[in-house]
């Protein structure tokens, strides 16, 4: 009943395209995968009380928003250092990046690409819409976690970070903090916090306005030596 209302309301607020790009870029995945990660999902209770405070509702990543961004990223670094930078999704939700990720670049990575959730139901599903997809996504693993906790998983020099808007204020400043000690890009969709970026100290580095809150993204960079220009 909330999707259905969720789509009421969109159909209102942001004009007759949006379910028609919704159906495609989300639902259109999941009838060809045969996954489960379009329907939003409200979060729920948490062990830790900024993240409970913080945590935002899963929403699905646009297929076309994630291959771009990584895409970016790709012709930013060079084919090489892109492939030896481990992924992370924080607040991974059902696994939608993930799989994005795994399926154009999963078995040629040379580290495991990382998705971190702390409700342990959007956990399973991503582990399910995983094990749907098979071999042909590569090594990829869903922890149910804080992403606050990032450090025990990353396993190379660089890494790749991606964001969907998965928590805000104090959540969001206490993981750029974690973030600082590794060289990385940053992948921030529906980048409602990006003044919080500049103030940790990074460089925007490209930024697309899309139609939508979910098609607008931006990448930052926080470690000069990680560009390759």
């Amino acid at each position: 009943m909330n999707n259905i209302l969720y789509f009421i309301r969109a159909l209102f607020k942001r004009g007759p395209r949006f379910p028609i790009h919704y159906l495609q870029e989300s639902l259109g995945f999941d009838l060809r995968y045969g996954t489960d990660t379009h329907l939003r999902v409200p979060k729920g209770g948490l062990d830790v009380e900024g993240e409970r405070r913080d945590g935002i509702l899963y929403v699905a990543s646009w297929t076309s928003v994630v291959r771009r961004a990584l895409t970016w990223c790709e012709s930013e670094l060079g084919r090489r250092r892109f492939l030896e930078s481990q992924f992370f999704d924080l607040g991974c939700g059902k696994g939608k990046s993930l799989l994005v990720y795994g399926l154009k670049y999963g078995v040629k990575a040379r580290d495991v690409a990382i998705g971190i959730e702390y409700e342990s139901a959007l956990c399973e599903i991503a582990r399910a819409n995983i094990n749907k997809v098979g071999a042909k996504a590569g090594r990829l693993e869903v922890y149910c976690d804080s992403a606050l906790n990032i450090s025990q998983y990353v396993t190379s020099e660089a890494i790749i970070v991606y964001l969907y808007n998965p928590f805000q204020g104090e959540t969001l400043r206490a993981v750029l903090d974690q973030l600082s000690v590794y060289p990385h890009l940053l992948i921030y969709v529906d980048p409602v916090e990006k003044d919080q970026l500049l103030s940790c100290g990074y460089n925007i580095l490209t930024f697309h306005q899309g139609r939508y809150n979910a098609d607008t993204w931006l990448v930052a960079g926080r470690s000069i030596n990680l560009v390759a220009r």
